[in-house]
């Protein structure tokens, strides 16, 4: 393929036929592709407005393909291939962290319910995925394949579970994310962005279970 000829083509080709061919070139990247190419664009790009209702159905239809299956697959490791990371697993990763930002994104405009509601399906499967149900396959696979920011998504719902939930309620959430984040060197605050939000009764809930449970929060 000769490049020059190609890109002086290209150079006197209007918008609608190069958003066309990108268009085209963007469906035939895996995921390691789009972030080299379009990584940086997209990190520039201001806020979507989202809609939690609309979100909502995307995380289910999420959960849904993820327990079924649509994401895993398994292939033979040995000495040669164990770094491999398979596409479907990329690809279930970037769209985690896709759907953990936009669910962020509804706490600030105060949607705290739909934001509760996205969070605790997406940590859920988090956590099955943690515990080695087959959603995602890799010899080595865990949190830290999260993009984006997670600190900021934990502490988006720490402030949406203590705007609506009782005391109980805010433990049985919040105590599980407490507990990840301790298995990962406290990587995302999750016991100080707890902390920051809860009300005198949610925070005394939330210590004396955490002191029943003996759950690490990092302040020892």
């Amino acid at each position: 393929m000769d490049k020059t000829r190609l890109f002086e083509f290209l150079s006197i080709q209007d918008s609608p036929f190069l958003l066309g061919l990108l268009n085209d070139a963007y469906d035939q990247m895996d995921v390691d592709q789009r972030r080299w190419v379009f990584g940086r664009l997209v990190e520039e790009l201001p806020p979507a407005q989202v809609d939690g209702e609309v979100l909502l159905n995307k995380v289910e239809d999420f959960k849904r393909e993820s327990l079924a299956g649509a994401y895993y697959a398994p292939f033979n490791i040995n000495s040669k291939n164990y770094m491999h990371v398979p596409e479907e697993t990329e690809e279930w990763f970037e769209r985690l962290g896709d759907l953990l930002k936009a669910s962020s994104q509804l706490t600030a405009p105060g949607d705290h319910l739909h934001a509760v509601t996205c969070f605790g399906i997406l940590y859920a499967l988090i956590d099955a995925m943690d515990s080695g149900e087959e959603i995602v396959f890799a010899d080595e696979i865990g949190g830290w394949m999260i993009p984006g920011d997670e600190k900021q998504y934990v502490a988006a719902y720490m402030t949406s579970l203590a705007a609506t939930t009782a005391p109980e309620e805010f433990s049985a959430a919040a105590l599980p994310l407490i507990r990840r984040d301790s298995s990962q060197s406290f990587s995302t605050q999750a016991y100080p962005a707890a902390i920051r939000v809860v009300n005198e009764a949610q925070r005394a809930h939330l210590e004396a279970e955490i002191g029943r449970q003996n759950v690490r929060t990092g302040r020892e």
